[in-house]
């Protein structure tokens, strides 16, 4: 016999109703479950229990009121909270193109957020700081790469803005990124010497007096569009209309999304976020990341999807992974993936 349901022994004043209502179902319904759970002879056809000496009632019954709030409790909250982040993730990301090209990357991520005292205003203020890259498995040695992953370093924590709803709303303190690389600077000018890498330089440093660019170039990466979700997206039923970055410092693209939760694991939850790009606009548009004014029949088709694994006690994201496909006439033009997991251990 299953072990979530008990044999009742009717007794001469019960009824179905009287039986259900004290296990917080009705008539109705513990008819149907005893006939969901009995043999075809042995089935209830009315309300009354005449002649029954007895009927199948669960262990402990729930109500689809009941599962659906557990499941939503199960779910993060609405709203950003601490709780959410682990200390640190390590990442993995991937791209591959048409012409069968690939790369692979693998990096750390500390994130730490700052005091409340120290904070003045209703946004979170969280550091975030990326090291030990790995380029197809091995630590990048060509001068571009290193002079990007030094000029990044530099920098390194940046204290991003973190709003009510989830998402990247500014960077805390940006003029302290430009004096952080002045003062790194002349420590990389020892180690990257000439024409080239002096203007690289020059340019990371005027870059650092835009604000606008900066912030754009770091929540425009599929990175911190997966690690900073608008946390409604845990709660959405239905479809709604989103805009995302395909390419980074590009434009958001409008998309129609929906959403799926899954509570298959006793401990955690998954949330499937999936979307396709809705409005008219062409593969060129996105990539070179300006809008045309001349209409054309040529449209992108790019799908996006997002999946998280959260602790269903302590609402942690635990892992998080993202892909952004583009395609150009059925055919795959750009594909981006990243996965997150958690240094933590599960509670």
């Amino acid at each position: 016999m299953d072990e979530n349901i008990l044999l009742y022994q009717v007794k001469s004043r019960d009824t179905l109703d009287k039986i259900a209502g004290a296990i917080g179902m009705t008539g109705n319904q513990l008819k149907d479950f005893h006939n969901a759970h009995c043999g075809k002879m042995e089935r209830l056809w009315f309300n009354n229990l005449a002649g029954v000496r007895q009927i199948i009632i669960p262990k402990e019954y729930k109500s689809p009121e009941q599962i659906r709030k557990e499941k939503e409790t199960a779910l993060p909250p609405s709203t950003v909270t601490r709780e959410f982040y682990s200390t640190g993730y390590t990442v993995k990301e991937s791209f591959s193109d048409w012409s069968g090209n690939s790369l692979e990357i693998e990096y750390k991520i500390d994130v730490s957020f700052k005091k409340k005292q120290d904070i003045d205003g209703p946004d979170e203020i969280v550091d975030v700081k990326c090291y030990d890259f790995k380029k197809n498995g091995t630590t990048p040695d060509d001068k571009m790469s290193e002079i990007s992953l030094a000029c990044m370093e530099s920098i390194y924590p940046v204290s991003f803005m973190i709003s009510f709803s989830g998402r990247i709303c500014g960077i805390f303190e940006f003029e302290k990124l430009k004096q952080r690389f002045q003062k790194k600077r002349p420590d990389l000018e020892t180690f990257f010497i000439g024409k080239v890498y002096h203007a690289y330089l020059d340019k990371f440093q005027a870059n650092l007096g835009n604000r606008e660019y900066i912030l754009k170039q770091f929540s425009s990466t599929l990175l911190y569009q997966l690690m900073f979700p608008k946390m409604e997206w845990f709660h959405k039923a239905g479809n709604w209309r989103e805009d995302f970055f395909f390419i980074r410092n590009s434009f958001p693209v409008k998309c129609r999304m929906s959403a799926e939760y899954h509570h298959t694991e006793p401990e955690t939850a998954e949330t499937l976020i999936t979307g396709y790009i809705e409005e008219p606009v062409r593969m060129q548009e996105i990539l070179r990341g300006v809008r045309f004014t001349e209409k054309s029949e040529e449209q992108a088709e790019g799908e996006i999807e997002f999946r998280y694994r959260t602790d269903k006690k302590t609402k942690k994201m635990l892992q998080a992974e993202a892909s952004v496909i583009l395609n150009s006439e059925d055919e795959l033009y750009r594909k981006q993936t990243i996965k997150l997991i958690s240094n933590e251990k599960i509670s």
